[in-house]
């Protein structure tokens, strides 16, 4: 009984319309059941590749929005790195400016220094400037991106308002330093231009009002010493006068400015013209005896405003 069920056989009668003849078909009952696994499995195969197409669409559909999102960051980085590097530059220019302020207190610090011979620096004044511009250094990057940290950006913002705010008062301090120089060097000029060093070396014989008999006072000071003796001006200034003048010989007048002239008389030769600018402590003449005069000295006097007075107030 069990091979007739093994060989059992399924007929099947096609018929394709009324006047046609009628077909069989005699199926297997196995090949049957084998053709009812097979369809089944090809339905269950496609069914589980249709749902894996959809995950897998979903996911990637999941990373390009992730992708999308990271293309933002990026962007939106860009835009916050391209803002740092524009402030920057910013600051890099501010910098220069105040650079060039701080060069004029420089100038004026050496200035002092030269003529007092100490205080201020002793070396050179400099800007020390950050490089604020650095490469991303993307070899030891971790893969993640994140948003521009906005603490570097207030740095920025603080210098730069510290920046703003020493440059609006430098104009203030650079007009002020240039009024110090300028009465600095109006100081040193008049310095300069007033009799103040020692026009010849030698022996003070006799002094400025010293008594002479007859109601008649010495008017200068007289340096004694050899003839030929080095007679210097005593300050910057030009040469009005060169020649003889009666009892005071071979004379030298110079006009310095600021109130001040010097006479220089007696000399036994005379090195400058009239019309010469000379500088303190330049050689005009070499001292002689010639004029009134008992042996070789200088006579040396000083005008201030018209007026004689004494060159021992003036001298150093």
């Amino acid at each position: 009984m069990s091979s007739k069920k093994r060989d059992r056989f399924y007929t099947v009668l096609v018929l394709s319309d009324a006047d046609s003849k009628i077909r069989r078909f005699h199926v297997n009952s196995n090949w049957l059941r084998v053709s009812f696994i097979i369809g089944a499995i090809f339905l269950i195969a496609v069914s589980i590749l249709i749902s894996n197409i959809f995950i897998i669409r979903n996911h990637l559909d999941n990373k390009i929005a992730e992708l999308d999102r990271l293309k933002e960051k990026i962007s939106y980085k860009e835009i916050e790195v391209a803002n740092l590097e524009s402030r920057s530059e910013e600051i890099k220019v501010k910098t220069k400016i105040l650079e060039d302020y701080l060069s004029q207190v420089e100038d004026l610090d050496k200035m002092v220094r030269n003529i007092t011979g100490k205080g201020g620096y002793e070396g050179e004044v400099a800007i020390y400037n950050t490089d604020l511009n650095a490469d991303v250094d993307y070899a030891n990057d971790t893969g993640e991106i994140f948003y521009y940290d906005f603490t570097d950006a207030e740095d920025l913002n603080n210098i730069n308002k510290i920046l703003d705010d020493l440059i609006a008062k430098a104009p203030d301090i650079s007009a002020k330093l240039s009024q110090d120089k300028q009465h600095m060097e109006d100081h040193i000029y008049q310095m300069d231009h007033t009799p103040s060093i020692w026009p010849t070396s030698g022996m003070i014989t006799s002094l400025f009002r010293e008594y002479r008999g007859r109601g008649h006072y010495h008017g200068g000071l007289d340096i004694a010493n050899n003839t030929g003796t080095d007679v210097n001006s005593s300050a910057a200034g030009v040469v009005i006068f060169t020649g003889r003048n009666a009892g005071f010989g071979n004379e030298i007048i110079i006009h310095h400015g600021f109130g001040f002239m010097t006479v220089y008389a007696h000399l036994s030769k005379i090195i400058v013209s009239v019309g010469d600018e000379v500088t303190k402590g330049q050689l005009i003449g070499k001292m002689g005896s010639t004029g009134y005069s008992t042996g070789p000295h200088l006579h040396y006097e000083i005008f201030k405003d018209n007026t004689q007075v004494d060159p021992m107030d003036y001298l150093k």
